[in-house]
């Protein structure tokens, strides 16, 4: 099984490479770079690799091929993806190649390709959600949040809102303003919280009366942790001026995210799964 796996790493690459080379010009200069597409693959791959017994067993029973059926469901997702525009957006430029090594993994290794291709529907969701909630809502997905953050500021501090823009005013009287864009007001954290609540469903389904309110909790406590994030902001300008602030913007979400997710898994395995799944499911994470 080796000698195929290298197979298909080679031949999957050289069309990738290939690809690009002969788009080299008519792909477009990318976005700035965001972190969430690449936490989520991570996220993906790890489960992955927890299951990659699993999946390399579904491996071994396939032939140099897979059954007629999976290969041509391969060499469909494998045109499918060749023929996908290139998009300035990391995220999908990583969904397009991730989509493209799947069609070919289906060609060589048949139903050993379940798992992997429910995890590349979870990253290409994902990464996809900011766009569709931009497209659904337009601004007022963002507007809301403004206004909720300008609300719930001004408790403590000198704040107003103007559309999504967010007027502030530091302790020495310095006024700044911070416009909340559709990323900022927690479209991105939304699509992590969704990976991990698909990964979590794959790996360790709770019971299904515990599935919808579980689902509610967690799109709630990650709405209210970006509200909590950007009111930090606010805090971090008054007390330290906007220079800090822009720090504490950078790098909050680093801190807040793993913490609140932590707590979600937490709740999940305590409350949506029976104590003896959640005990073995420990234990197989521990010995892994």
């Amino acid at each position: 099984m080796k000698n195929k796996v290298l197979i298909w790493l080679a031949i999957s690459i050289a069309i990738t490479v290939l690809r690009f080379f002969f788009l080299r010009d008519g792909v477009p200069a990318p976005r700035q770079w965001t972190a969430h597409p690449f936490v989520i693959l991570m996220l993906c791959i790890a489960v992955g690799w927890l299951k990659k017994d699993m999946i390399s067993g579904q491996m071994r029973k396939v032939g140099m091929l897979a059954e007629p059926a999976y290969v041509g469901a391969g060499v469909l997702i494998t045109v499918m993806a060749l023929l996908m525009p290139v998009s300035d957006d990391h995220g999908l430029v990583l969904f397009n190649v991730i989509l493209l090594f799947t069609g070919l993994f289906m060609i060589f290794f048949g139903s050993a390709v379940y798992l992997p291709s429910l995890l590349v529907f979870v990253y290409g969701f994902s990464v996809s959600f900011p766009k569709v909630l931009d497209g659904a809502f337009g601004t007022q997905y963002a507007l809301i949040t403004t206004k909720i953050v300008a609300y719930v500021a001004s408790l403590v501090y000198p704040v107003g809102s103007e559309g999504q823009l967010l007027n502030l005013i530091d302790s020495a009287g310095a006024s700044s303003r911070v416009f909340i864009d559709a990323g900022c007001s927690g479209s991105a954290s939304l699509a992590i919280f969704l990976t991990v609540f698909a990964l979590m469903l794959i790996d360790t389904k709770p019971r299904n009366d515990r599935i919808f309110p579980l689902f509610l909790f967690g799109i709630l406590g990650t709405s209210v942790q970006n509200i909590f994030r950007l009111v930090l902001l606010v805090a971090a300008n008054y007390h330290f001026g906007s220079a800090v602030m822009w720090k504490v913007h950078d790098y909050a979400g680093y801190v807040l995210f793993p913490v609140w997710f932590a707590v979600f898994i937490y709740v999940y395995l305590k409350i949506g799964v029976k104590p003896e799944i959640a005990r073995d499911h420990e234990a197989e994470v521990l010995e892994k």
